[in-house]
């Protein structure tokens, strides 16, 4: 059984994620060299790619969640839940954490980018990364066995 503390610290952690996630993303713009090249236009376009997969996990959760407090508020109330409201799949942030790991993959084996990039996305991404490992650690309570 899903308690109400755990969906809505998973809920709370998912939101927590985004930000750290946009955050991140921010201040790699902003920490990138002033010019015009085409370095710079690609590492643009990289990052705001890394912050479009972040809200596509954000989204992707946040259905999922409240999918499952819908469910729970029918399961408190005795309610019958329709068939559109759907069981839980995979862990929705597992998958964000995947696709956040693969982006930033991406960018630091991106041709140009020299040593100090690649240390920048490091750092940028590292506490954002440990926000969505503490989500996917949340979410996953989620789906326990229920102990009735």
């Amino acid at each position: 059984m899903i308690t109400q503390a755990t969906l809505t610290d998973a809920m709370r952690r998912t939101s927590q994620a985004y930000a750290e996630g946009l955050a991140a993303v921010m201040k790699a713009i902003g920490d990138l060299p002033r010019d015009s090249g085409e370095f710079h236009r690609h590492a643009l376009e990289q990052w705001l790619s890394l912050a479009r997969t972040n809200k596509d996990g954000f989204v992707a959760a946040v259905n999922q969640g409240f999918d499952m407090w819908e469910r729970e508020c029918r399961r408190v109330a005795g309610a019958p839940h329709p068939s559109s409201a759907a069981a839980p799949g995979t862990n929705p942030m597992q998958a964000w954490l995947e696709n956040w790991q693969r982006a930033v993959g991406a960018m630091t084996t991106a041709g140009g980018a020299g040593e100090a990039y690649r240390d920048l996305v490091r750092r940028q991404t590292e506490l954002v990364q440990q926000a969505l490992l503490d989500g996917v650690r949340m979410w996953g309570r989620l789906w326990q066995p229920s102990e009735r």
